[in-house]
């Protein structure tokens, strides 16, 4: 049985795997808690200032929440996607010390560590370093192994069957 001492911890989430779904599924806890009066903040390491839904949703009904884009987007695109990641990072560190809310998301993270961006062993360390009682969630496929064994909950999301697989391209409200 939890004390509340072990509550008011803050847990780490990791949601990983090569499925469609994870940063979805970020977002869902992020409108969970924002339904408790939470303080959310979102920073996304590899998706660039592209418009996306989730954005314009949170902009414009949530306007309190921090969202920031850092990343280049696809990494197959051209641009210095390894800087842009640090830059992130830097930022994530900040929030991780510093933001005086309830639930930081930092969609992508797993992705820019698994490309090499970010050291495993130096993300695991902040991760588990946070400050006292907040919770983060960490998004991205292929985590990192130190990553994993600081989480508190691991959850894989398993492609089956995607269209995109079919040539079909994303689509506007639902894969943006």
């Amino acid at each position: 049985m939890l004390n509340e001492g072990d509550r008011s911890r803050g847990l780490l989430l990791n949601l990983t795997g090569d499925g469609k779904g994870k940063s979805s599924s970020a977002f869902g806890i992020a409108l969970r808690a924002l339904g408790w009066e939470w303080r959310v903040a979102i920073l996304q390491f590899i998706k660039s200032e592209r418009p996306t839904g989730e954005r314009n949703f949170f902009r414009h009904h949530f306007p309190e929440v921090l969202f920031e884009s850092r990343g280049l987007g696809l990494t197959k695109l051209p641009g210095d996607h390894a800087a842009a990641a640090r830059a992130a990072w830097e930022r994530a560190k900040e929030l991780l010390r510093d933001f005086d809310g309830e639930l930081l998301i930092l969609d992508e993270l797993n992705v820019a560590v698994h490309l090499g961006f970010i050291d495993a062993a130096c993300a695991a360390a902040a991760l588990a370093g946070r400050r006292a009682g907040l919770n983060v969630i960490v998004t991205g496929r292929n985590a990192a192994p130190e990553v994993v064994a600081v989480s508190d909950l691991v959850s894989e999301v398993r492609a089956v069957k995607h269209p995109f697989r079919h040539g079909d391209p994303a689509r506007k409200g639902l894969d943006f």
